[in-house]
């Protein structure tokens, strides 16, 4: 069956491509804001057809449509258009230069792509999705990708000092429930944790989009809670030829811990340069050194809480990009040094480890646009990620170095991925678009911690889509997806619906089902590696894992009750529930010792929701969020404890306040303050029920950036304000565990830290 709706999709498409080339001319021209300003992602057409574009670069769009009296319709991201009517003749160009729509440029708001058919405005899409933008970005001064997204209401990030790696949740769900992309391309990692996170540089993102909400029919595997989409710097069509370049350095302390631009401290170095010509063609290159001095924190002897890591980044980008088409290639490298000093022992002979990962990822990526109504897009990539521990004795006594024979004293993984993804979106109808894709991963992994009998997994998928707009107010869009694993059976269809519900113009409803399906990765199967942290413990893969499947729901309300040039106000409610079945998760094996290894637990859920409310005054722009997320208690259907006190959701709590104010002709002030409830569990502990985990705490970071000459622009402020280091942390045998349980703590920051900033931007 879903052979044959692929082999109708092909043949309306093919005779779409053939009857839209006859008769046709060109209708082209510009669209401008109120203040002037270039109007970009406004949409043109001939009012009943399906005629018209999309304004790109410098607000032009351009298209084709028979010669013909009609009306022209130009929406605005708020959707208020204008409407005129135009005559289009034959055999000419048709030209309309200054088209003006009511917007200012400020109000247009954000544009955003992840998961979309076209490019569409925050507003229009049937998604629930949050912007990054590239103005935020700067304000914030970022060192990390995890401390920009850090700064999000319901993002909780947490990281193994050990190993350098980063893990994140959103809506109570992480690891490998949530998909990382790069321009859409998903990144490649070695655990469930996140740790590709912490390898990207944060210099060349232009925004990032994040999609809540279940997106395994689009995205495929390990996209149930969702998508994080880092979008990248890239060079444009332009109507003449242009360079720029941009450079920044940044200082900063951690906690009072510092020394200039190496060791001690935060060093940034970065350079990122573009090149495009008129004729479309573009090029670029950054390179960025990140040098993390580490932390001693309480700590007196070699060793460090958190211990240093040094990053260099390279990249390089070239492609064309015309009206009808673009297609680019991009290399990313990463070179990655973690180095975990050890303390000199009453033999004077001290054990330092190396991890070092090298990181290569492959990227071309074009769209055509066949016509008014057929646009084809690929991407492909591919990715090899090399990890090597390696530890050196070195032998105060005598000045000697050499490579430890120890156990675990060494080993190497190495990783890669081949990935390819094909669409076709038709727009059938004025209010009808549909789209067809084939997807397709290639995973392998080497090394001395795999299994050699298990080194490869496959995956394959053909999903369709299609949003229709019956009545002005509603816009659904409905999609289903066939996957292939070659080592789990997958399901033949995994279906979702998302609804978008216009009651007028200030006011939105969106209601959301998506079932969702992730098979065990080669890691959590196959791979086992001792970690060092807590005195030591093994983590093996479980190759009698099942896969996970899960069925979500989401709805959200955006009341937008002042749209104007001087005042923006936008609140929002959403809530979620999540089912899951056979999650999988990392626990203390039963059977051996000092080892963990992955489980599935059977029931999982999570339920909350969240409040966001996003002012813009003038020249001031403030954010009030509120989130509310409850995670499933496994206990609580377990009969020993039946007559124990306890609930079904162990709840925990975050606010966050962001303050932006631009000063004329002094600077831009940035305030972010978010505070994080505890997140405690229960656990069963000598017998007994208790409730622990990390207890709540608070965040403030303040930023200052203005111009300084034309060219450069500082950036200076505090981090961590509150001075936040280690936060309580009760646990009971490698849980959490509260009362009788044991109490830590776990590192969460450096203490206050102090940044200073330069950048230098040249456009030409």
């Amino acid at each position: 069956m879903q052979k044959k709706i692929l082999l109708l999709f092909f043949l309306l498409f093919i005779f779409n491509f053939a009857f839209a080339q006859k008769n046709k001319t060109t209708v082209s021209g510009t669209v401008k804001t109120a203040d002037g300003q270039p109007a970009e992602f406004v949409t043109v057409m001939l009012k009943n057809t399906h005629y018209g574009s999309m304004t790109g670069a410098k607000g032009k769009f351009s298209f084709e449509a028979p010669a013909g009296n009609y009306t022209m319709v130009v929406f605005s991201i708020m959707a208020h258009n204008q409407e005129f009517p135009v005559t289009i003749k034959a055999d000419t160009i048709n030209y309309f230069p200054n088209i003006t729509i009511i917007e200012k440029a400020m109000e247009l708001g954000e544009v955003v792509i992840t998961g979309q058919f076209f490019p569409q405005s925050l507003n229009n899409s049937v998604y629930k999705v949050r912007v990054i933008n590239s103005e935020q970005i700067e304000q914030k001064a970022p060192n990390s990708v995890e401390s920009l997204l850090n700064t999000e209401i319901g993002v909780r990030i947490s990281n193994d000092l050990a190993l350098g790696e980063s893990d994140f949740e959103i809506m109570g769900m992480s690891g490998n429930n949530v998909k990382v992309l790069i321009d859409g391309i998903p990144m490649i990692d070695r655990l469930s944790k996140k740790q590709s996170l912490s390898q990207i540089d944060v210099n060349t993102i232009e925004r990032i989009e994040i999609v809540e909400g279940p997106m395994s029919v689009t995205y495929g595997t390990d996209a149930l809670a969702g998508v994080i989409n880092i979008i990248t710097k890239k060079g444009g069509a332009k109507d003449t030829n242009h360079f720029s370049l941009n450079a920044r350095i940044q200082e900063e302390t951690l906690g009072n811990e510092y020394q200039p631009f190496y060791g001690k401290g935060n060093h940034i170095e970065s350079v990122n340069a573009q090149y495009g010509f008129k004729n479309g063609i573009y090029l670029g290159g950054s390179f960025t050194r990140n040098d993390f001095g580490g932390w001693q924190g309480n700590l007196t002897g070699r060793k460090k809480e958190w211990p240093s890591k040094t990053q260099y980044l390279g990249g390089f980008q070239a492609g064309i990009a015309k009206s009808k088409y673009d297609i680019g290639y991009r290399l990313d490298y990463l070179n990655e040094d973690i180095l975990q000093k050890g303390d000199v022992p009453e033999n004077r002979k001290a054990t330092d480890v190396n991890y070092l990962a090298n990181r290569f990822t492959h990227q071309l990526q074009g769209n055509w646009t066949v016509n008014n109504r057929t646009k084809l897009s690929f991407s492909g990539s591919y990715q090899d990620y090399e990890r090597d521990k390696e530890s050196t004795v070195i032998n105060f006594a005598t000045g000697e170095e050499y490579p430890s024979t120890g156990e675990n004293a060494e080993d190497q993984s190495n990783y890669s991925v081949w990935f390819a993804r094909a669409t076709a979106v038709w727009k059938a109808l004025t209010n009808l678009n549909l789209q067809a894709g084939l997807e397709y991963q290639h995973n392998e992994g080497t090394g001395d911690k795999i299994d050699q009998e298990h080194t490869t997994i496959d995956n394959g998928a053909v999903f369709l889509s299609a949003e229709y707009s019956p009545i002005k107010w509603l816009d659904v869009r409905l999609g289903v997806r066939s996957s292939y694993n070659s080592v789990y059976n997958a399901p033949t269809a995994i279906p979702s619906i998302n609804t978008k519900f216009k009651l007028n113009d200030k006011m939105d409803i969106r209601v959301s089902y998506g079932r969702g399906f992730r098979a065990p990765t080669l890691q959590e199967l196959y791979y086992t590696f001792y970690h060092v942290n807590g005195g030591g413990f093994w983590i093996k893969g479980n190759p009698d894992l099942k896969a996970e499947s899960s069925d979500s729901y989401m709805a959200s309300w955006v009341w937008r009750p002042l749209h104007n040039s001087n005042v923006r106000i936008t609140s929002s409610v959403s809530g979620f529930f999540n089912d899951f079945k056979d999650r999988i998760t990392m626990v203390s094996s039963v059977t051996e010792p000092n080892t963990q290894t992955y489980y599935n637990t059977g029931k999982y859920r999570t339920l909350g929701f969240t409040l966001e409310n996003t002012l813009f005054w003038k020249k001031l722009r403030a954010s009030l969020n509120f989130s509310y997320v409850g995670r499933y208690n496994n206990l609580f259907e377990d009969e020993v404890f039946a007559e124990e006190s306890q609930t079904q959701f162990c709840y925990s709590p975050e606010i966050s306040l962001s303050l932006t104010y631009e000063w004329t002709k002094v600077a831009t002030f940035n305030l972010f303050y978010k505070f994080t409830g505890a997140r405690q569990e229960y656990r069963e502990y000598n017998g007994n029920l208790v409730l622990a985990g990390l207890e709540n705490y608070n965040w403030m970071d303040l930023t200052i950036t203005r111009p300084i000459t034309k060219y450069f622009d500082i950036a200076a402020g505090v981090k961590n304000i509150f001075d936040v280091t280690w936060v309580q942390n009760s646990i009971a045998n490698g849980g959490s565990g509260h009362g009788n349980a044991d109490l830590s703590s776990s590192l969460l920051g450096c203490g206050r830290s102090f940044f200073l900033g330069i950048t230098f931007k040249f456009n030409k």
